[in-house]
C-alpha cells in the first residue's frame, strides 16, 4: 500500500487539504484535495478525487470538529504516514519547519495570543491528528519564517526598545507560505534568481497583505499580528491607537470584546454587514461569475457595500504605491489567492497605479499546499 501525506492548510474560515503519494520519500502527485469554507450560517467542502470534482453543503457553520469528522470520511482509504499542517505565528522562536511534539507544543502555546484566529485551531487540528493517528509523523510550517530576514527599520515600532527587548513586540509577518510561493513563481516566469528579482506579491482572501521583495524581504503590510495592515473581511487592519483608547474609556468596552471587535467584527463585515467580498460586490452592482446569493440588498446595505469595496480598494492601492516608489525597479506585481483570482479586483486595484516600466502583473497559483507539502516531507523523512 502506498504511503501519503497529508496537508492541512485552516485560514480563519476554511480549511484546505491535500493528499500527496509518497514513493521512497519523494513527494509524488496529488491524490485528493479539496477545502472546507462557510456560506452563511452553513459551510461548503468541494474536493477533487481523481478527475472527479465532488461538492457537499452542510447545515452547520464554521466548526472545525465537524470538519475533521467529514474529511476524516474521505480519508480512510489511504495510509497517511506524514502531515504537515500550518501554523500562522511562529515569533522570532520557530523560522523553520518543526517537528510537532510535546516540547513544541509547550513552547508554542504563548504565541496563541497574538493570532488569536489562527493558532489555537492550528493547534485544534494537530490534537484531532494525534487522536486519530496517534503514531503518525507530523510537523508544523510557519508563515511568519518568510520574514525571518526584516531589517530593524521594518519590522521596530516606535516603542521603547526595552518592549522590543523584554517582549518581542515587533513587525512579524504572515501568509509568509503564499508570498514565499508567488515569489519563486514570480522568478520562474521571468527568468530570475531570487538575489536580483524584485517583486510585489499580493495575498487576497478573507485574510489579506502584500509583501514587498527586493532581493530579500524588505516590507509587508501585517505586523504584530494578522489583524494589521488591509481591510480584511472580519479584521479591521490599520487603524490608530487611540481609537482603541476611546472605545475602551469613552464607549466602556472592555478589552477582550475590543479584540473580538477588531478581528471578528470589523473589515468588510464592519462596514457592510457581509464578509464575503462576492457579497459586497453583487451589493454594490457587480456581477460575479459562478456565484449567487439568496440575499436580497435595500438601497442602505448597497451604498454600503459601494463605499466598503471602496475602503478595500483603496487599502491594497496605498500600500502598493508606497512599496513600488520605494524600488527602483520593479519585475512584477504577483496576485495570488482567492479574491485576487477575480479580474475585476485586479482590474479596480491597478486602474490609475503607476507601474514601473517593464514590470509585469502576474497571477500565481495558490501555492500555500505545495509549499507545507515540500517543507513536512524534508523535515520528516
Amino acid at each position: 500500500m502506498k504511503k501519503h501525506l497529508l496537508v492541512l492548510n485552516n485560514g480563519s474560515s476554511s480549511l484546505k487539504f491535500a493528499v500527496f503519494e509518497v514513493d521512497k520519500k519523494i513527494l509524488g502527485k496529488s491524490v485528493l484535495s479539496g477545502h472546507f469554507s462557510i456560506a452563511g450560517k452553513k459551510s461548503i467542502l468541494v474536493y477533487k478525487s481523481g478527475n472527479k470534482t465532488s461538492t457537499i453543503n452542510y447545515q452547520t457553520g464554521h466548526n472545525l470538529k465537524n470538519w475533521w469528522h467529514h474529511l476524516h470520511d474521505l480519508l480512510v482509504n489511504f495510509d497517511i504516514t506524514y502531515v504537515g499542517l500550518r501554523m500562522v505565528h511562529g515569533g522570532e522562536e520557530f523560522t523553520d519547519t518543526v517537528k510537532v511534539n510535546n516540547q513544541f507544543l509547550n513552547r508554542i502555546k504563548k504565541y496563541n495570543k497574538l493570532a488569536p484566529l489562527h493558532n489555537p485551531a492550528a493547534l485544534d487540528l494537530a490534537d484531532l491528528v494525534k487522536k486519530t493517528w496517534p503514531k503518525v509523523k507530523t510537523s508544523m510550517s510557519f508563515d511568519t519564517a518568510w520574514y525571518k530576514d526584516l531589517g530593524a527599520e521594518a519590522y521596530l515600532y516606535s516603542l521603547p526598545i526595552s518592549l522590543y527587548n523584554k517582549y518581542k513586540i515587533r513587525k512579524y509577518g504572515f501568509h509568509g507560505l503564499s508570498h514565499e510561493m508567488a515569489t519563486l513563481y514570480a522568478a520562474k516566469m521571468t527568468n530570475k534568481k531570487l538575489n536580483k528579482l524584485k517583486v510585489i506579491t499580493c495575498h487576497l482572501g478573507a485574510g489579506s497583505s502584500i509583501t514587498w521583495y527586493d532581493s530579500k524581504v524588505k516590507d509587508t503590510t501585517m505586523g504584530f499580528s494578522p489583524n494589521e495592515g488591509l481591510t480584511m473581511a472580519t479584521r479591521s487592519g490599520d487603524i490608530p491607537a487611540s481609537v482603541v483608547f476611546f472605545l475602551n474609556q469613552e464607549v466602556k468596552m472592555p478589552l477582550p470584546k475590543i479584540k473580538e471587535l477588531l478581528n471578528k467584527k470589523s473589515g468588510l463585515l464592519g462596514l457592510a454587514g457581509m464578509a464575503d467580498l462576492r457579497e459586497v460586490l453583487l451589493a454594490a452592482g457587480y456581477r460575479v461569475s459562478g456565484y449567487k446569493s439568496s440575499l436580497k440588498f435595500d438601497k442602505k446595505q448597497k451604498d454600503l457595500a459601494k463605499v466598503a469595496l471602496q475602503i478595500f480598494i483603496y487599502d491594497i492601492k496605498r500600500y502598493l504605491a508606497s512599496y513600488i516608489a520605494m524600488t527602483k525597479k520593479l519585475d512584477a506585481i504577483v496576485f495570488t489567492g482567492a479574491i485576487a483570482d477575480n479580474a475585476l479586483i485586479r482590474k479596480m486595484i491597478l486602474k490609475d497605479l503607476v507601474k514601473p516600466k517593464k514590470c509585469r502583473v502576474l497571477v500565481a497559483p495558490t501555492g500555500e499546499t505545495m509549499n507545507l507539502a515540500n517543507k513536512t516531507l524534508k523535515c520528516l523523512k
